[in-house]
C-alpha cells in the first residue's frame, strides 16, 4: 500500500487518494483552512474504533446509531509528539456490563490503535530530485525572490 503526499502552496499538503483527494494544513493554529496532521490521525482514530465497533454491534443487534467517538489529545515533548490521548465512546443504550466490556475489547482491536500502541518500523528515505529548470534552487526549496 502506498499513500503520496505533495506540497501545495502555502503551509499546505494533499494527496491524492483512490477516496478523494485531502488537503492538509502543516499547521493547525494558522488559519485552520483544512485539517492539520494531528487531526487527521485523531479523525482516521476516531474513524477506526467506530468501524470495528460499528461491525461487532451489527453482527450482535446492538444499537449504535448516534454513536460518537471524542478524542481528547495533547502534546509532549523530547521528542515533539502526541503524548497523550484520550478516547470517550458514546453507545446508545441501554448496555449490560459485559456488553461495555466486550465492546472496549472490540473497539482496542482497530488497526490505528494497534499501529500507535505498538511502535512500528518506519524508514524515511530522501531522494534529492533533479532541477527542472536552470532557476531551481538545490534540496527542493523554492529559489527566493531577489530584490534588484
Amino acid at each position: 500500500m502506498a499513500t503520496v503526499v505533495r506540497y501545495s502552496h502555502g503551509l499546505y499538503f494533499c494527496s491524492d487518494l483512490e477516496s478523494g483527494h485531502v488537503l492538509c494544513d502543516a499547521f493547525s493554529d494558522q488559519g485552520k483552512e483544512y485539517p492539520s496532521a494531528p487531526e487527521l490521525l485523531m479523525v482516521s482514530l476516531g474513524s477506526c474504533i467506530g468501524a470495528v465497533l460499528l461491525t461487532y454491534a451489527d453482527r450482535h443487534n446492538i444499537n449504535y446509531e448516534g454513536m460518537e467517538i471524542s478524542l481528547d489529545w495533547g502534546i509532549a515533548e523530547h521528542p515533539h509528539r502526541i503524548g497523550r490521548i484520550d478516547i470517550t465512546v458514546h453507545m446508545p443504550g441501554p448496555l449490560t456490563q459485559q456488553q461495555v466490556e466486550i465492546l472496549e475489547r472490540v473497539a482496542d482491536q482497530c488497526l490505528i490503535h494497534n499501529t500507535l500502541l505498538h511502535a512500528s518500523e518506519i524508514k524515511l528515505h530522501l531522494h534529492v530530485m533533479k532541477p527542472t529548470g536552470a532557476a531551481d534552487a538545490p534540496s527542493g526549496r523554492k529559489p527566493k525572490e531577489r530584490k534588484q
